[in-house]
């Protein structure tokens, strides 16, 4: 298996794309760090992994919180001794909540920017000092989005807190690519969730789902990759190539 021996941190690790990159990293392999702020939902994703025979560690953790973020990386370190690869999967867009920016609260702006893009940075930097450690190299992957590379309306926190993403990717992969590790985005378009029907919104004409962005961020995780970095990598039916469908 690609991933014998190593560890693999996922953050919003019981959620959708989350937990489909869990099972996929662990049936590559790896032992798993669930990370969510649900930790029901996180021990629900690792009983998961283990009754499959794999080894898995559900951990709690709020990802705006970098003294959290910290203690949650040293945990893994201490339970499944190392971090080899990190996906940060937490946040999303507003939902229910998504209003234009004239109308948008300070709550939510703050919760999306903190969620997606600084829990990005934190758990970054976190994963990368113990990556930096071991000197062992590694792979830091970040889940970004179509909304980054070309907007959408009701979404500009959201568009905000992935672009910044893209930005960090890049520069951070300069930052570390001498030491071996890489970092790159994966952007999605609409996954299909709760059985709603979303193939109007590509051009293959079907839904897309979480397992196929999982699969995308195992080969990144993968030594096939390991001469890949400062990327974005989409996925997305051709969505964003005629700007098809609202967000």
């Amino acid at each position: 298996m690609k991933l014998e021996g190593k560890v693999a941190l996922i953050t919003g690790g019981a959620g959708n794309i989350g937990r489909h990159t869990a099972l996929r990293l662990a049936a590559d392999g790896a032992a798993i760090a669930v990370c969510d702020i649900n930790l029901g939902r996180a021990q629900a994703v690792a009983d998961e992994i283990t009754a499959q025979g794999g080894r898995a560690l559900a951990l709690v953790v709020d990802v705006q919180n970098p003294q959290a973020v910290n203690a949650a990386v040293d945990q893994v370190e201490q339970t499944l001794g190392r971090v080899d690869v990190l996906v940060h999967s937490a946040g999303g867009s507003a939902r229910d909540k998504m209003r234009n920016l004239t109308e948008q609260t300070d709550e939510v702006i703050q919760d999306i920017i903190g969620v997606n893009l600084m829990g990005g940075i934190y758990f970054a930097r976190a994963a990368a000092r113990s990556m930096l450690g071991r000197g062992e190299g590694g792979r830091i992957i970040l889940v970004a989005s179509i909304v980054a590379l070309n907007g959408t309306k009701g979404c500009v926190e959201y568009g905000a807190s992935k672009g910044g993403l893209l930005g960090m990717s890049k520069s951070l992969a300069v930052e570390l690519g001498k030491d071996q590790i890489t970092v790159n985005c994966v952007s999605p378009g609409l996954v299909q969730r709760d059985d709603k029907d979303v193939s109007h919104t590509n051009y293959i004409g079907r839904n897309g789902n979480a397992a196929e962005v999982a699969d995308l961020i195992a080969y990144l995780a993968a030594p096939e990759a390991s001469f890949i970095t400062g990327q974005n990598f989409v996925i997305d039916g051709g969505r964003s190539l005629g700007l098809k469908g609202s967000y």
